[in-house]
């Protein structure tokens, strides 16, 4: 009998480790990447400045919008104004170059009632994950 309850408990032993062992990494960075982007798509398309602004990095700088709550300001007023009504956004033909700690995505398109445009986004990889730190717009 105690050979049995031996057995019993090496082999639940064994099966936690291994299940421990399997899923103790995470998600790699593309799926990362992807989560942030998934993300800040949802943010514009649902008007969710909480949700869009969670992707958004302490460092951001782009164009007109040289900091993180001059891009904020930025989109609120877009949502304002209705410029972000009936807004899609798509990924079908963006490229991703990733490098170590930074990732290019490029073009990632983006739909509304006020028309369309194309924009690359900058992700730096940082502590709290995977955070777009830069947008270059097309035409701009």
């Amino acid at each position: 009998m105690k050979q049995v309850s031996y057995i019993v408990i090496l082999s639940a032993t064994a099966v936690l480790f291994a299940g421990c062992a399997t899923t103790g990494k995470g998600p790699s960075d593309e799926e990362r990447i992807q989560m942030t982007l998934d993300q800040w798509s949802a943010g514009l398309v649902e008007q969710d400045m909480e949700k869009f602004m969670a992707t958004i990095s302490e460092s951001f700088k782009a164009g007109p919008a040289e900091s993180k709550e001059a891009l904020a300001e930025f989109i609120r007023q877009g949502i304002e104004a209705g410029y972000l009504d009936g807004a899609e956004v798509s990924r079908e033909e963006a490229q991703y170059t990733l490098e170590e700690s930074s990732c290019s995505v490029y073009p990632v398109d983006l739909m509304s009632n006020a028309g369309s445009v194309s924009v690359e986004l900058l992700l730096t990889k940082e502590e709290g994950g995977w955070l777009i730190s830069g947008m270059e717009v097309d035409g701009l």
